[in-house]
């Protein structure tokens, strides 16, 4: 949605030429206090015929946008994209352990399939194969599927910081050299 021009201190060249720039901007955002069904259809119908979708969807999320419908996506809705982002950036470790084990049936969280299906589908996995190891219908698999690729542009990027490396309890080898060198001394 584009942010009417009192909200905007800048100016996006996709902003140009989306569909809703002459529409009533009431359409976009509900009510106070409450959502309106029909409101939000409407602007989920002018979004789905735009040309600049992805940047709109793009800006509400870089801006955390808290209200209204940005790139077809309610409020809600943008939540749950970002969060199934989230886990397809972190569950690939859990996978990778699912398949060292030789693939054998699990049962992920409903949640969690998005992630499943799609590192499983970058692995080279047939979505019949991900549907008999994850115990999941051909409907669910693809479903899953389509939930994944639509949240994947928007997994989160490393932190820039490198993880701090954990430091070993107990003595160390140059406190252990030390308690060497001193019962030697003894």
């Amino acid at each position: 949605m584009y942010a009417p021009a009192q909200r905007r201190t800048d100016t996006d060249s996709w902003v140009e030429d989306a569909a809703c720039r002459t529409a009533d901007p009431e359409t976009f955002f509900p009510p106070a206090g409450g959502t309106d069904d029909e409101r939000e259809a409407t602007a989920k119908r002018l979004c789905a015929g735009c040309p600049v979708v992805e940047p709109c969807l793009r800006e509400a999320l870089s801006s955390q946008e808290s209200t209204g419908i940005w790139g077809g996506l309610n409020v809600r809705e943008r939540r749950e994209l970002l969060r199934v982002a989230g886990t397809l950036g972190t569950i690939s470790s859990d996978l990778a352990a699912f398949l060292a084990n030789g693939g054998r049936r699990i049962d992920p969280h409903p949640r969690q399939r998005p992630a499943y299906v799609w590192f499983l589908r970058r692995h080279g996995w047939n979505s019949g194969r991900i549907a008999g190891a994850l115990g999941l219908t051909f409907g669910q698999v693809q479903q899953a599927w389509r939930t994944a690729e639509s949240a994947s542009p928007y997994i989160p990027a490393p932190s820039a910081r490198s993880p701090k490396s954990r430091a070993r309890r107990g003595r160390t080898p140059r406190t252990q050299a030390r308690a060497t060198d001193l019962g030697r001394a003894s």
